[in-house]
């Protein structure tokens, strides 16, 4: 906010017709759009649950892109099989297997029983639970009627994870992809003001036009429109002691 107050009471002291004061203007606001577009915003980019800060900006929005690309990667290999002589049939829950998970969670990895011509056989989960599975719970189970060994489960977390990492590796492309467009068009919008303030900065001073601004300033001063301590040079005089 007090750099906004600054950018406005600066504005005020109305010293844009001064081809230096202008141009500097545009090259110090263009400058800071593109490391806007390039890093982000610092206070946007900072993690409140670890205050850890996060990449933004272009730069961070590649980690999105690369996230996204790994679940999209997850969803296709998680993505069920299907047979031209797809059978159904009624499995259950014959035990499952334990472990830890990376933050000392405990996970269940079902593993199912069905049957097919009175033999039995077995297939185990691609994934794990953090709930535990109720064993002898009734599950669905597709298998190819060519070789019963090929076969899947259609119930439970197994019959639609493929489509829950498919939404989020979409969903997080989505956000970078938008991100990186806001991004490139504040570096665009930030290069060209940079180089109009350039151009400015090229163009020779009208001692006229800035004794005339400079009138007016005083005379808004002494009229009371614009109060001394609210200009910028009133702000810099301040911290200066004076």
């Amino acid at each position: 906010m007090k750099r906004l107050n600054y950018l406005g009471n600066a504005l005020r002291t109305r010293w844009a017709e001064d081809p230096a004061v202008r141009g500097m203007a545009k090259m110090a606001a263009g400058a800071a759009l593109i490391v806007v577009g390039l890093f982000g915003l610092g206070g946007a980019s900072t993690s409140s649950r670890k205050g850890k800060r996060r990449p933004g900006g272009i730069l961070g929005n590649l980690l999105f892109l690369f996230a996204g690309g790994l679940f999209l990667a997850a969803a296709v290999s998680l993505w069920p099989d299907s047979w031209s002589d797809q059978v159904e049939t009624d499995g259950e829950i014959a035990s499952y297997r334990s472990g830890t998970s990376s933050e000392g969670r405990p996970v269940y990895r079902p593993i199912y029983r069905y049957e097919v011509d009175g033999r039995e056989y077995g297939l185990e989960s691609e994934l794990t639970t953090n709930a535990e599975p109720e064993v002898g719970e009734s599950v669905r189970i597709a298998y190819s009627a060519s070789d019963p060994t090929q076969a899947r489960p259609m119930d439970g977390v197994d019959a639609f994870a493929h489509w829950i990492f498919l939404g989020v590796g979409l969903g997080l492309l989505f956000i970078a992809f938008v991100s990186m467009a806001i991004g490139i068009a504040l570096m665009v919008f930030g290069m060209r003001l940079f180089r109009d303030g350039r151009q400015d900065l090229d163009k020779p001073a009208d001692p006229e036009a800035s004794m005339k601004e400079l009138r007016s300033t005083i005379d808004q001063v002494r009229s009371g429109e614009i109060a001394l301590e609210d200009t910028a040079a009133g702000q810099v005089g301040a911290g200066d002691g004076r």
